[in-house]
Order: structure tokens, then sequence, then C-alpha cells
């Protein structure tokens, strides 16, 4: 039982916070074993916790009129009160509702300024910058603009089989143990590509399956795609 009162007091908020950071799109390059997830989660349990506990503080000295309940500014108090099961759940609703705001603040304004520091680091040793996102296939296909695309195999390329074409409606996240895309409008955006001949903006290889996804210019498909409206209401 003290073991998982420990756990929700000292190591969940920590994980909250890592949560929320990875639903943020700010995820580590690689997966991490369950010592080192436990490692992290101890360590944004500092500043996760500190800030519950302040809000919790002043919550308590707003309510002294009305509550018997203590300030808490040391760990063995904050071991002492994880015994009571109504601090536990106002704790938890607390560090809840404190970890999503301080991720949100990280992730909009404090991630971008840290990764400007790295990059003119690097920079000055002479190594390539980061790029906004982690991965490739995040910086490429978890936009929200959609997306053309023509997927195919690599020793079948510029060859008229076995490629398809379509617009990106889902695209895998980053852990998930394949990468899927799935493509809607098939049958018009073949068409539009090949009487149009839309250019090719990049191309993405996958050289572990063997795929490649060519990208096609946005702002073409745009214009194609007035030029037939124009055509078929004139």
């Amino acid at each position: 039982m003290d073991n998982l009162l420990g756990t929700i007091v000292f190591i969940l908020p920590g994980f909250l916070m890592y949560f929320w950071l990875q639903s943020f799109g700010i995820n580590p390059v690689v997966k991490h074993t369950p010592g080192e997830f436990t490692a992290i989660s101890a360590l944004l349990w500092l500043p996760a916790s500190f800030s519950t506990l302040l809000l919790y503080n002043g919550v308590v000295s707003l309510s002294k009129k009305i509550s018997t309940a203590e300030a808490i500014w040391s760990i063995q108090g904050l071991k002492d009160k994880s015994g009571s099961l109504t601090f536990l759940i106002v704790f938890l609703l607390m560090s809840s509702v404190v970890t999503f705001v301080l991720c949100v603040v990280w992730a909009k304004w404090l991630y971008p300024i840290q990764m400007k520091v790295i990059n003119r680091i690097r920079k000055w040793r002479g190594i390539a910058n980061f790029s906004k996102t982690p991965s490739v296939w995040d910086e490429i296909f978890t936009n929200s603009d959609p997306q053309v695309v023509e997927i195919g195999k690599i020793d079948k390329m510029g060859k008229d089989d076995g490629s398809i074409i379509g617009c990106i409606n889902k695209a895998s996240r980053t852990f998930e143990p394949e990468r899927y895309l799935n493509l809607n409008d098939i049958e018009f955006f073949t068409d539009l590509i090949k009487r149009h001949r839309i250019e090719v903006s990049q191309i993405f290889y996958d050289t572990k399956s063997g795929t490649y996804v060519k990208i096609y210019d946005s702002d073409q498909i745009k214009e194609a795609q007035i030029k037939d409206i124009k055509a078929t209401s004139s």
C-alpha cells in the first residue's frame, strides 16, 4: 500500500507531465525502457509537484476561515498527507490541471527557445540544426495542411504499376510499430495528377521497407482544381 501511495504522489505527476508533452508533439527520438521512463517521470515530478503544492497551499491559505487543512512545505508533510484519500483525490486533480498548463507553456513558448539555443551551439560546432520535430516522419506527415501523395515501391519507381495516388487523411503517430497512411479520393487525384502533370515537391524514402512517398506541389493542385471548376462551370 505504501508503494502504491508513493507511486501516486511521487511518480504520477511526472508521468502526467510526460504524457502531455508527448500529446503536444514533443516526442523523444527513441522509445524509453521502463527504467528510463521511471527516471524521467521522477525528474519531471519536481516541477509538477512543486507547482501543484504551491496551488494547494494557496487554496488552503485562502480558505483558512472555512477549512482546517494545513499547508505543506516539506517532503515529510507530503508523505504524511498522502494517507488521506481526500488529499490524494484533490492532489491528483490539481496535478492534472497544473501539468497540463505547464506543458502548454513549455510546448508553445519555452521549447522553441530551448531549440534555438541548442541549434546555435550545434551550428557553432559545425553540426546541422535540429528540425522543429524529432523525426522525419513527423516533420513531413503530421502537419495540418492537406497533402496529395503517391506511394509505391522504390524498385518500381517510375513505372505505372504498383503505385497509388491520393490525399492523406490519417497518418501513423511516431511510436506506432508500422508506418500507415490512409488516402482519400484515389481516382480523383490520380486523374488530376496525370491530366495536369503536377510536379513533385519532395520525396520520402523508407529504406527499411523499400517504399517511397512522393508529395505533390499543393499550390499546383489547387490551381488545377480551380481550372477544372472553371471549365465545368463555363
